[in-house]
């Protein structure tokens, strides 16, 4: 919080009434010590409160908030909560009552883990000071924290203003300095040379009807223990010839614990091999068309003579980064400006944004010329570069560091690798994998589909080691409510068959190593095909809508000036949605 900030009163009490001490005080305010004894100063006022259902002290909940104001019918409430890293303020609820007829009361929440406290907000002009550049006179909407330096402009705002849509946010507007949209996600650009496929297989143990009731408004059906993990590592070079570097299969107790370690060295063992980046390779030819090349690869941007000023500046930090070696030399010791001195002659020799040479730094393949800044927005480096890890059908996290539970009951994967069709190149890790353990093709056009298992039967370590192929009612799903089809039956018959199954373990390993296997087959397939389309690696993205508004500004080349005035965009926003349209 603002240290010495007259715009807030908090309310010496030592009950849990604080919630309605603030509305009070804000409701009739008290100009010498409004924070003292709030008994004697608001006890008179407390029947005008309705707080009936209304839980104390109050928490900071929508649903109580909304209770209050019914009950309450003059009041329009406004809750907001100090946002420390960001130095502002952020809603917690937002009034949908306008107009001067209701009396407005606008509180600060303090929340520390599972309690809360109130405090008034005196002066909303004090606490959202800071944000705009103005030093003026400000006005301030309450329901969405817009600041004004006019009052014509505040009052025209207000009847515009929904509160972004009735919901508790505050909205920020770009500034005339930035106020261009374009693609400059060139990181994107640069080929993850390493990403880690993996899954994990859980037991689905039964629950005691006493388990089961734990949580009144879930069904609680099973646990499920993580019993067996797969992972493969795939190593990619600008060429997009990609290969299995890694390859681990483990069953057991302890598969959560070990996955992790796992995981962990092969990490390391990423990360120290990109720390001694492959020389570049340059063939006859490269270095005529470095010399001819007129843009940069990756902005499309032409080169050009840096400014006289840039010129200047790089021969100052030059002179001045000569100095300090010289120094260091003669003292034997660090010069004490040393690290500054660095820096900024980094910063004056990426002001030319000279034409270097960009090359694979896994195969040492040279690329094609680039601007200089452009350049070390695609490099990549030990602990630098993300390694991500890729899985099918993954839920999410709970406290604990890692997954506690997966859903095994996975759709998606099968469809994925219909589109690629039958052909086996478009399969090569698969192919690979199990033609070095000497299998056919004709048994591996086997494994080219979404594999067929009975989670809900596979409910303990003892069922590995039946002997036999569970019958098709086992494979029945709690979750999907049906049964596998005849057909898929018939396919897992045939696979335990053909691959000469000894016990269900080995059909379960089968299983799992095929999803990692296939799920790898079908990423990197969509990768070429993203790389050779637009040039971005879909591994930077957690969601296909990011990389397609990437993809569209890249290849458009469109720069789209953003709004940058707050009624603006409210007046498009209301015309949006409603009215009447007309086609002829």
């Amino acid at each position: 919080m603002p240290k010495r900030n007259n715009g807030i009163i908090n309310i010496q009490n030592n009950d849990d009434w604080c919630f309605g001490w603030s509305v009070l005080g804000s409701l009739h305010p008290v100009k010498v010590h409004p924070e003292r004894n709030p008994h004697w100063l608001y006890g008179g006022f407390v029947e005008e409160l309705n707080m009936d259902d209304i839980p104390i002290p109050v928490p900071v909940s929508t649903p109580v908030y909304k209770k209050f104001e019914k009950n309450n019918s003059e009041i329009s409430l406004c809750v907001y909560e100090w946002h420390n890293q960001n130095k502002c303020l952020k809603f917690r609820y937002v009034s949908e009552r306008r107009g001067d007829e209701y009396k407005q009361v606008n509180l600060l929440v303090i929340t520390e883990k599972d309690r809360s406290h109130y405090c008034i907000i005196k002066d909303l002009h004090k606490l959202v000071y800071n944000h705009s550049k103005h030093k003026g006179r400000k006005y301030i909407c309450r329901y969405c924290l817009h600041v004004y330096s006019t009052e014509k402009r505040f009052k025209e705002h207000l009847p515009k203003c929904k509160g972004l849509n009735e919901a508790p946010q505050r909205l920020k507007v770009p500034g005339k300095e930035d106020n261009e949209k374009y693609f400059y996600n060139y990181k994107c650009m640069q080929l993850n040379p390493y990403r880690i496929f993996w899954d994990l297989e859980c037991l689905t143990e039964k629950l005691t009807p006493e388990e089961k009731t734990q949580l009144t408004n879930t069904e609680r059906l099973q646990m499920h223990k993580p019993c067996e993990y797969c992972y493969v590592i795939v190593c990619m070079d600008s060429s997009l010839n990609y290969e299995i570097v890694s390859h681990d299969l483990y069953r057991g107790p302890d598969a959560l614990e070990r996955f992790v370690t796992k995981i962990e060295e092969e990490l390391l063992a990423i990360q120290e091999d990109l720390s001694a980046p492959a020389k570049m390779i340059m063939v006859p030819g490269d270095l005529k068309a470095y010399k001819e090349a007129k843009e940069c690869w990756i902005c499309k941007k032409p080169f050009l003579k840096p400014s006289s000023k840039a010129l200047q500046k790089f021969e100052e930090a030059k002179h001045r980064l000569l100095e300090v070696n010289e120094w260091e030399t003669n003292m034997e010791k660090d010069h004490p400006e040393k690290k500054e001195v660095q820096k900024k002659y980094k910063e004056a020799l990426s002001a030319l944004n000279r034409k270097v040479k960009d090359h694979d730094h896994i195969s040492g393949k040279y690329h094609d010329p680039a601007h200089d800044a452009c350049n070390k927005k695609l490099q990549i480096g030990s602990f630098e570069t993300k390694v991500p890890l890729i899985c099918h059908n993954y839920r999410g996290y709970d406290s604990h560091p890692l997954m506690k539970v997966f859903s095994a009951y996975g759709n998606g994967l099968d469809k994925l690798v219909e589109c690629l069709g039958e052909k086996l190149e478009k399969f090569p890790l698969t192919v690979k994998c199990f033609t070095e353990k000497g299998y056919s093709i004709d048994k591996i056009k086997l494994l080219l589909r979404k594999g067929v298992f009975s989670y809900d039967w596979t409910n303990s370590w003892e069922k590995f080691d039946r002997i036999s192929l569970p019958p098709r009612k086992d494979f029945y799903s709690l979750l999907s409510q049906q049964n596998i089809s005849k057909m898929d039956y018939e396919h897992a018959q045939k696979v335990w068959q053909e691959f000469e199954m000894k016990n269900f373990g080995e059909y379960y390993d089968l299983y799992l190593e095929i999803d990692v296997l296939l799920l790898a087959d079908v990423f990197m397939n969509y990768t070429i095909m993203c790389l050779e389309d637009d040039g971005l690696d879909p591994s930077h993205y957690v969601s296909a809508p990011g990389m397609f508004n990437d993809s569209l500004y890249k290849s458009s080349g469109a720069e789209l000036k953003l709004m940058t005035d707050m009624d603006e965009y409210l007046t498009v926003e209301n015309g949006i949605r409603g009215g009447m349209t007309m086609v002829q």
